[in-house]
C-alpha cells in the first residue's frame, strides 16, 4: 500500500489535488495550483492550504510512529525534499512548524473520535500535540 492510498483511510481526498501532489514532500513555497486554493508546488515539494497544514503534519507523525519495518507501510520522516517514492517523507522541520501554527481543531478531534469508533485506534498527536516536539 502506498502513502497516497493509505492517507485515504484518514481524510477525504480530492483526486485532482492528490494527483497534483503525487509523492512530493511537504515544504514551503512554489507555484499556485489551479483547483486547490492555497496549494503551492515546486518540482520537489508541496505546500497544502494553511487550514490543513497541522492536520497533515499530525497524520504523518502518526504514521511515522505507528508503522515500522514489516508493516504494509513504514513511513519515516526526515528533513529533506525529493525523497521520491521511498518511505521517507519530509520536511520534518516544516511539519513541526505547521503542527504549531495550525493547532488541533474541533473537527480534527471529532474525526479522531470517529476513527476510534471504526478502527479502534486514535492519533495520539491530536490528543497530545506536545508529543511531536518530544519525539522530533
Amino acid at each position: 500500500m502506498n502513502l497516497r492510498a493509505f492517507t485515504k483511510l484518514f481524510i477525504p481526498i480530492d483526486v485532482q489535488v492528490n494527483g497534483l501532489r503525487g509523492n512530493l514532500d511537504f515544504d514551503y513555497g512554489g507555484t499556485t495550483m489551479n483547483g486547490c486554493d492555497g496549494c503551492l508546488r515546486t518540482t520537489t515539494s508541496w505546500e497544502p492550504p494553511n487550514d490543513v497544514k497541522g492536520d497533515v503534519a499530525r497524520m504523518l507523525f502518526y504514521m511515522a510512529v505507528r508503522y515500522e519495518p514489516g508493516d504494509a507501510v513504514d513511513l519515516e520522516l526526515n528533513d529533506l525534499v525529493n525523497n521520491g517514492s521511498t518511505p521517507y517523507h519530509g520536511k520534518i522541520s516544516v511539519l513541526l512548524e505547521w503542527h504549531a501554527q495550525d493547532p488541533v481543531s474541533t473537527w480534527e478531534q471529532q474525526r479522531n473520535e470517529k476513527i476510534e469508533n471504526i478502527q479502534g485506534n486514535r492519533n495520539p498527536f491530536i490528543d497530545h500535540p506536545e508529543w511531536a516536539e518530544s519525539i522530533w
